[in-house]
């Protein structure tokens, strides 16, 4: 931010994002980012016909033990996956846009809304070449 010489006067051309510490509106965006993708989850699933389809993955020596799924278009979903390899691993998908460590004995479940017809690719990060699954949407 570059800096005027104070004249005691309010300078107008100073934008009031610029007044705020760059961190606090760092934490800001993320909340308000964080609390939109939960409102649309929250809305893709009051508006099916039930509960999300819950998806069991386990990690078992680097490998996905549910690695070809298949699920209809629009419906919410919640990945659960549990690690029971003595590593961490990263369960994540470009496709799907998230990225989620999971530590070793640890199951963690990621909410999925919105999802059209096609096919949609997950992997471990840490071990692609073994640990990777695909889900498929029709």
């Amino acid at each position: 931010m570059k800096t005027i010489p104070s004249t005691g006067k309010i300078n107008p051309m100073k934008r009031w994002i610029d007044t705020l510490p760059s961190r606090t509106f760092a934490i800001g965006i993320r909340a308000v980012l964080l609390a939109a993708q939960m409102a649309s989850f929250g809305l893709a699933q009051a508006a099916s016909t039930g509960p999300p389809q819950t998806i069991a993955v386990t990690i078992l020596k680097h490998h996905f033990e549910t690695s070809v799924l298949t699920v209809p278009p629009g419906e919410p979903i919640v990945f659960r996956v549990t690690n029971l390899d003595p590593q961490m691993e990263e369960f994540e998908s470009y496709d799907m846009g998230f990225e989620v460590l999971v530590r070793p004995g640890q199951t963690v479940l990621i909410p999925v809304s919105g999802l059209g017809k096609g096919r949609y690719d997950y992997f471990g990060d840490f071990h692609p070449g073994t640990a990777h699954g695909t889900l498929t949407v029709k």
